[in-house]
Parts: structure tokens; C-alpha cells; sequence
């Protein structure tokens, strides 16, 4: 899996497969024996990268109102766009290891 195993950091920078290492090892007592084989811990990663984009995206993208301010409506609308992007990317990233793998 040449392609999937560069992929250590989303398009926008905002999710790094060392950042989602360190959760990993933080919230389990043990680690579990996926973690130590480095393709399904980085299919992990990509799949943790299109949760957390369109679970974010989704999230801030119900707080804006048509009578949000323009000065926080536009920022919001620009990490939304970004966290859509990472969430395709990951999508793309999953999609090319699966056809890789076949």
C-alpha cells in the first residue's frame, strides 16, 4: 500500500496520524493488537480522519443561522469547507487502498 502509507496527515494539517497515535495510546490500557501492524493502523487513522471531519463539519455547520454574523459566518464556512475536504480525502485515501489491495 505505497499511497495509503504516506498518508500521515490530513490535506487541511488540523488531523495527524501522530495526534491520533497519541489518543490511541492514551485511552487504551492496553493496546490493542491492531496498533502494532502499521496498514490497519493507518486505515484506522483514515477512517478516525472522516469521522472526526464530518462529525465536525456537521456540527459547526448547525450553529450558523441565516442571521449569523458575517464576521464569524465566514470563518466557520472555511473550516466546514476544509473539514469537508479532509472527510473526501479520507474517503479517496480508503477507496484506493481497497482498490490496492484487490
Amino acid at each position: 500500500m505505497p499511497t495509503i502509507g504516506r498518508a500521515d496527515r490530513s490535506p487541511s494539517g488540523l488531523f495527524r496520524m501522530g495526534s491520533w497515535e497519541g489518543e490511541v495510546e492514551r485511552t487504551h490500557g492496553q493496546l490493542p493488537a491492531w496498533y502494532w501492524n502499521a496498514g490497519e493502523r493507518r486505515r484506522r487513522f483514515i477512517r478516525w480522519v472522516e469521522d472526526e471531519a464530518e462529525g465536525l463539519a456537521m456540527q459547526l455547520g448547525r450553529l450558523l443561522r441565516s442571521d449569523t454574523a458575517p464576521d464569524a459566518a465566514r470563518p466557520a464556512t472555511e473550516l466546514i469547507d476544509a473539514l469537508s475536504r479532509d472527510a473526501a480525502w479520507a474517503r479517496r485515501m480508503e477507496t484506493q487502498a481497497f482498490e490496492e489491495a484487490a
